[in-house]
């Protein structure tokens, strides 16, 4: 079961995931949570993904879906503190390319605070 828990410093919400994002255990969770935190004053996201310890090609699409619906309303999600099979995974796919990453959530925090203002 993913767990999700949200903390919003300076109008950018950190996600902090807990789990193993698949098909069978967390299917649509993290784009409903996005759409949900993004609906108010929240344009910028951290997925803090420090807990996360494995990916399937169905969380892939739940990370690619939520920076889509993300962007398209001029806010931007960021990937911070990953595991090492999850980010080796992303290099695989050449996600890494597509998604901002950072070694740490208040290295996100501080490139999202300069975006904000």
């Amino acid at each position: 079961m993913i767990k999700i828990i949200q903390k919003d410093e300076n109008h950018i919400a950190i996600l902090s995931i807990e789990g193993k994002l698949t098909g069978l255990e967390g299917r649509g969770v993290i784009q409903e949570k996005v759409r949900e935190t993004a609906k108010g004053k929240i344009k910028h996201i951290v997925l803090d993904l420090s807990k996360v310890m494995w990916i399937d090609s169905t969380g892939l699409g739940e990370l690619i879906s939520s920076l889509s619906s993300i962007k398209k309303g001029s806010g931007n999600l960021v990937l911070a503190s990953l595991q090492a099979p999850v980010q080796s995974l992303l290099k695989m796919t050449n996600l890494d390319q597509i998604f901002d990453i950072y070694d740490s959530v208040d290295l996100a925090l501080a490139k999202l605070s300069k975006l904000k203002s």
